[in-house]
């Protein structure tokens, strides 16, 4: 589960030494700073890894409740999409 979390993240940090005339600090990932190439954008913001922590413990948490509540049970694959066919005339029969 912690690769989740990776997406926020940068491996391979972008240097700003290709870039004209203006040095910038690399962009480290949207956990630590923003894309943009701008001095704002690459100022590391410890809120976005509060933002970051939080998004990935809810989707933890989601991925969890699927698991333990039984709707991500691969036995039960044929019931993922019972409320397309719901409304359909060969529904009817389900």
């Amino acid at each position: 589960m912690s690769r989740l979390a990776g997406q926020f993240t940068s491996r391979a940090p972008r240097r700003s030494s290709g870039r004209a005339t203006l040095q910038l600090p690399s962009y480290r990932g949207d956990m630590v700073n923003g894309l943009a190439f701008t001095p704002e954008q690459r100022i590391p913001d410890p809120e976005r890894m509060v933002k970051a922590y939080n998004q990935s413990a809810a989707t933890l948490n989601l991925l969890r409740a699927f698991a333990q509540g039984g709707y991500a049970d691969l036995h039960q694959v044929h019931r993922w999409t019972l409320g397309f066919v719901a409304q359909k005339r060969a529904g009817q029969a389900l």
